[in-house]
């Protein structure tokens, strides 16, 4: 019977030391918002050509996000709408044979839906090795974004600011079917998110710094009328899963001689 007692003191030790705080709960919802606007590869590696341009948007879906921290619950991004969108822009520079290379933006504007004003400016670079069909590259990305919302009360606007920044490795193998290609491709990679929040109301301030490892895989379609639609799956394991879509139209105003 001792022995059966201490066991179970242990049992509900190592319980307790395990049992979330709140400001583990806290640190949690920011790291989960940070990981949410995150700017994934959403592409094959190797996709532009010198000089190519896509002009595309982006739309991230946002799963259901349970905001209770202490017994209260706060408002998440999924308590107004299931996705985001952003502007999503790449270019193809000039790279050696048999390589690729690419700059990218993805940009919010600083508007005002849904009670939430969000602004956000990610930049990316990508070089790949492309020589036929199967194409690998890596990338890395850096991103600043500001968000305010009623977080803690409807009747203010609580603060979250993104640093984030991180690389991926990627592998894709296209597909070509006239007219269009299908490229599935897989990704892996680190981001370094840093969120601070800010309650409006009292000043308190709190800050995550998180290191995430993350797996995208996705497929990217081109037609050859000069458009593409990619979907892509992200998983950050422990933390967050979320799908994003992103469509774009390819003008020929910098590819033509």
């Amino acid at each position: 019977m001792t022995r059966s007692r201490i066991a179970c003191l242990l049992l509900a030790a190592a319980g307790a030391a395990r049992a979330q705080t709140m400001l583990d709960q806290e640190e949690r919802l920011i790291e989960i918002h940070s990981l949410l606007v995150a700017v994934g590869p959403l592409n094959a590696p190797g996709a532009y050509r010198n000089r190519e341009l896509s002009l595309g948007l982006e739309v991230v879906g946002i799963p259901a996000i349970d905001g209770t921290t202490g017994g209260k619950r706060q408002f998440t991004a999924s308590d107004r709408t299931p996705v985001y969108p952003r502007v999503r822009l790449a270019l193809g520079l000039p790279a050696p044979e048999d390589f690729r290379a690419s700059v990218g933006l993805a940009y919010i504007p600083p508007i005002q839906l849904w009670d939430v004003r969000s602004h956000l400016a990610a930049l990316e670079a990508e070089i790949a090795h492309a020589p036929g069909p199967l194409a690998a590259g890596v990338r890395g990305h850096v991103l600043l974004a500001r968000s305010t919302s009623p977080v803690t009360d409807p009747a203010t606007r609580d603060t979250l600011d993104n640093f984030e920044f991180g690389a991926n490795v990627a592998a894709g193998y296209r597909l070509d079917f006239a007219p269009a290609s299908v490229t599935p491709y897989v990704s892996i990679g680190l981001t370094r998110a840093v969120g601070i929040f800010r309650v409006t109301s009292d000043g308190y301030e709190l800050t995550s710094r998180t290191t995430n490892p993350g797996l995208n895989a996705g497929v990217r379609l081109f037609a050859r009328q000069r458009f593409e639609a990619v979907a892509d799956f992200a998983i950050f394991p422990g933390r967050l899963v979320h799908p994003s879509f992103r469509v774009a139209w390819m003008p020929e105003w910098l590819s033509r001689p």
